[in-house]
């Protein structure tokens, strides 16, 4: 049961026995860092940059920073860094030079911590990232699964339980386009026939659709159409009497 385990007991490795949820001794675990000074001969395990900032060291130190080819000035008798400076990149051996800059600047730029690498849980080794997968994850590749599942089922016409009910829909659909091109009329689907059968009736209950927004446009619409169709008979009208309103 517990052979899992053995090929992944390499180099320095530790255990934690877990009785509670795994998500939050994760957590936990994680969190707990320790701030660290760099060290010469380290290897950095994240880039390091030193904004530009007035320091804390005296005009004597001016030589050490120009030997490292940073612009400063000496501002109220104190070392000013001037730009932004990239001191170590990540993977890079930290140099003598560079921890004793960070150094007196005070600055302990890494963590230090314990990092997750498998979980052993009944017998089964997985990667730590399955943690991050939710009860809402799981649901959402079911559905997505499942709705493929169906589009199978319905392109090849075999019947499943998934897809059985889609094509009862899809039939009763055929059937309602029957009955509709034939005028003739089943019990289930009177009012749907009805209403496709009338324009006028399917145009209100599209409009009672739209929302009342939409109505008010189209109401507006309406009136200024009506509008322009009195303007027009008006100067109909007037043409008619064989003078304008200006004659």
């Amino acid at each position: 049961e517990y052979m899992g385990v053995l090929p992944i007991i390499r180099g320095n490795v530790g255990f934690v026995f877990v009785y509670d949820d795994f998500n939050d001794i994760r957590k936990v675990i994680v969190e707990e860092k320790v701030n660290a000074p760099a060290k010469a001969g380290a290897i950095a395990p994240c880039a390091v940059v030193i904004p530009p900032q007035a320091t804390a060291l005296g005009p004597e130190k001016t030589s050490f920073f120009q030997a490292l080819n940073i612009p400063t000035k000496i501002t109220k008798g104190m070392i000013e860094i001037l730009t932004r400076v990239d001191i170590l990149a990540e993977g890079q051996k930290v140099g003598a030079s560079e921890a004793t800059l960070l150094n007196m600047l005070k600055i302990s730029p890494f963590d230090y911590g314990l990092v997750i690498r498998s979980v052993y849980d009944q017998g089964s080794v997985y990667p730590p990232e399955i943690l991050d997968i939710t009860e809402e994850d799981i649901a959402a590749k079911f559905a997505s699964g499942l709705a493929q599942l169906t589009a199978l089922c319905l392109s090849v016409g075999y019947p499943t339980n998934a897809s059985v009910p889609h094509s009862i829909v899809n039939g009763f659909k055929n059937v309602l386009a029957v009955c509709l091109e034939t005028e003739y009329t089943i019990k289930q689907g009177e009012g749907l026939l009805t209403l496709l059968s009338d324009p006028e009736a399917l145009a209100a209950a599209q409009a009672a659709a739209a929302g009342p927004v939409a109505s008010s446009g189209a109401a507006a619409e309406t009136a200024t159409k009506e509008e322009d169709k009195k303007e027009e008979s008006e100067e109909e009208s007037d043409d008619d009497m064989g003078f304008g309103l200006f004659d």
